[in-house]
């Protein structure tokens, strides 16, 4: 056995143990983290990575088993389809990722939503509600108005944005 082909063998087995990871129990990052930025709109850290390295190994060491041999022109090719491989596969990364944010995607504003007061101050006229978004219930910060007086367990309408609702009616 060849040292290309420990390479590909190694680097698959990283690969297909990251990726295993990653589905069943979340991601496992191991990452290095460069702050390397540059100003073309990604992360040359997202590519310069444990994962980009992993990429490139299989590129490479894959052209090189399939060739057979280590000349010049398998060691070029090699390192062009290791290349294509770290960026093929970011870019296949980052679509999605993109498409799992689309999917999760909410707005911000709060129309009219029914809610239990959960804690509410008179004298500084601010509290929690408890509200459902999403399928989960969420703690808001409740801002009163003068004159309001609400009562723990009191169901009432509100309106606002997911860090702060007003009331906009009370239900009997």
């Amino acid at each position: 056995m060849t040292w290309y082909e420990i390479v590909l063998i190694v680097s698959a087995a990283l690969f297909l143990f990251s990726t295993i990871g990653s589905l069943f129990f979340g991601e496992i990052d191991i990452d290095a983290d460069l702050d390397i930025d540059a100003d073309s709109g990604f992360l040359l850290g997202d590519i310069i990575s444990f994962k980009g390295l992993l990429h490139f190994a299989i590129g490479f060491s894959l052209v090189l088993t399939l060739m057979q041999e280590v000349t010049v022109t398998s060691i070029s090719f090699g390192v062009i389809s290791g290349i294509v491989f770290v960026f093929v596969l970011y870019y296949l990364y980052k679509l999605v990722y993109e498409k799992l944010q689309q999917n999760m995607k909410y707005t911000n504003d709060i129309k009219e939503m029914e809610a239990e007061v959960y804690f509410w101050n008179e004298n500084q006229k601010i509290g929690e509600v408890f509200v459902t978004l999403e399928g989960r219930p969420v703690t808001i910060t409740l801002q009163g108005a003068e004159g309001l007086n609400l009562e723990k367990g009191q169901k009432i309408k509100v309106s606002g944005t997911r860090k702060s609702v007003a009331p906009v009616e009370f239900i009997i």
